[in-house]
C-alpha cells in the first residue's frame, strides 16, 4: 500500500507541477494574447517542424546505435531493431511515468535479446552520465557566453524570489524554530521508524552502484571509440537541431541569434527533466529566456508550445509504433528460426 501511494505521488507531483505552471502563465492572458498566439500555430510553417521531428528521430537512431557498441563491450551482440525499438518505448514510458523508460528498455532487450538486465541498467546508468556531462558542457558554455544577459534571468525566477522568502521569514524567526524543530524531530523519529529500511535501500544503492561501475567499464572497453564518441555528440547535435529547424516555423523566431538557441535548449531541456515530459515548465523556460532576446511574452510562449507539442508527437509515434513492430519483427525473427 505504502510503495503504491510513492508510486501514485511520483507520477502526480511532477505532473501536478507541470499543470500548475500552465495555470500560472494562462491565469495572465487576455483575449488577445490567446488569439495572437492561436494565431502563430495557424500561421505557423509546419515543413520546418517536420524537418526538425526528423532530427529528432535521427538523434533515437543514433541513441539506440550507441547502446550497441556498449552492449557489444560486454560481449552480448543484439539486432539494432530492438535496440531503437527500446529506446523509443523508452522515451514513451517516460512520459508515463518519470524514469520509466530506463527501465522498460532494459525489460525489452532482456526478453528479446536474452542481455541479463544487471548489464543492461549497467549501461543505461553510463549513458545517463556521459548525457549529464554533454548537458553541462553546454550549459557552462552557455553561461559563460552569456553571462550578464543570462543573470537577469537567473535573478528573476530564482535569487529573488529565494531573497524575498527568506527576507519574510525574518519576521516569524520564533515560528521558523519551531517548525525546525519540529521536522528534526519528526525526522529523528522517522529514522528510527524506518532504519531496516533504510539497510535495504543501501544495499540496493550498493547494487546500484554496482551497476553504474559495469557500465564505466563497458565504456572504456568500447572497441570503436571514435563511433562511440561521434554518437554522442550527434545525439546532442541533433537535440539543438531540433529546436533550431523549430525556430523557422514562426515569423517571430525565425533568424533569431544561436546564442538564443542555445539558452533555450539548455534551459528548456532542465525543464523537461523537472516536470512530467516537460509539460508547463518546458513553454515557460522557453518564452522567460527567448525575452531576453527580444521575442514577444506570446511569440516566446507559442514558440515553447510548437517545440514541445512537435518532441511529445514524435515520441507517441515512434512508441506506439515500436510497441506494434517489436511484436511483429520478432515474431516473424521467431517464425524463421
Amino acid at each position: 500500500m505504502k510503495k503504491t501511494l510513492i508510486n501514485i505521488l511520483k507520477f502526480i507531483i511532477p505532473l501536478g507541477l507541470g499543470v500548475f505552471l500552465i495555470w500560472l502563465v494562462v491565469k495572465d492572458l487576455d483575449s488577445e494574447d490567446k488569439a495572437e498566439i492561436w494565431k502563430s500555430f495557424r500561421e505557423a510553417n509546419y515543413a520546418w517542424i517536420i524537418i526538425a521531428m526528423i532530427a529528432g528521430l535521427l538523434s533515437h537512431l543514433s541513441r539506440a546505435f550507441r547502446w550497441l557498441l556498449m552492449l557489444e563491450s560486454m560481449g552480448y551482440k543484439s539486432k539494432f531493431v530492438n535496440s531503437f525499438f527500446a529506446v523509443a518505448i523508452g522515451y514513451l514510458a517516460n512520459l508515463a511515468f518519470p524514469r520509466l523508460g530506463e527501465v522498460t528498455r532494459c525489460g525489452i532487450m532482456n526478453r528479446y535479446e536474452k542481455i541479463p538486465l544487471p548489464a543492461l541498467l549497467g549501461t543505461v546508468l553510463a549513458e545517463r552520465l556521459i548525457d549529464m556531462l554533454i548537458l553541462l558542457v553546454l550549459t557552462f558554455i552557455t553561461l559563460f557566453t552569456q553571462y550578464q544577459l543570462l543573470a537577469e534571468l537567473i535573478n528573476k525566477y530564482l535569487l529573488f524570489p529565494v531573497e524575498d522568502k527568506i527576507a519574510s521569514l525574518k519576521d516569524s524567526i520564533g515560528w521558523v524554530i519551531v517548525i525546525g524543530g519540529i521536522i528534526s524531530l519528526l525526522a529523528v523519529a522517522l529514522f528510527f521508524a524506518l532504519r531496516n529500511k533504510l539497510k535495504s535501500f543501501l544495499n540496493s544503492i550498493s547494487g546500484l552502484t554496482k551497476n553504474f561501475a559495469e557500465g564505466l567499464i563497458t565504456i572504456k572497453n568500447v572497441r570503436n571509440k571514435l563511433s562511440f564518441i561521434f554518437h554522442s555528440l550527434f545525439i546532442w547535435t541533433m537535440y539543438i537541431a531540433m529546436m533550431y529547424f523549430s525556430t523557422f516555423a514562426l515569423a517571430e523566431t525565425t533568424g533569431i541569434s544561436v546564442d538564443a538557441i542555445l539558452s533555450a535548449f539548455v534551459f528548456g531541456t532542465f525543464g523537461m527533466i523537472f516536470t512530467q515530459g516537460g509539460i508547463g515548465a518546458y513553454p515557460l523556460i522557453l518564452q522567460a529566456t527567448l525575452i531576453l532576446y527580444g521575442i514577444s511574452e506570446t511569440g516566446g510562449f507559442a514558440f515553447g508550445w510548437l517545440t514541445w507539442s512537435a518532441q511529445t508527437f514524435l515520441i507517441l509515434v515512434l512508441g506506439f509504433l515500436s510497441l506494434i513492430l517489436l511484436q511483429i519483427f520478432n515474431k516473424k525473427q521467431h517464425e524463421e528460426k
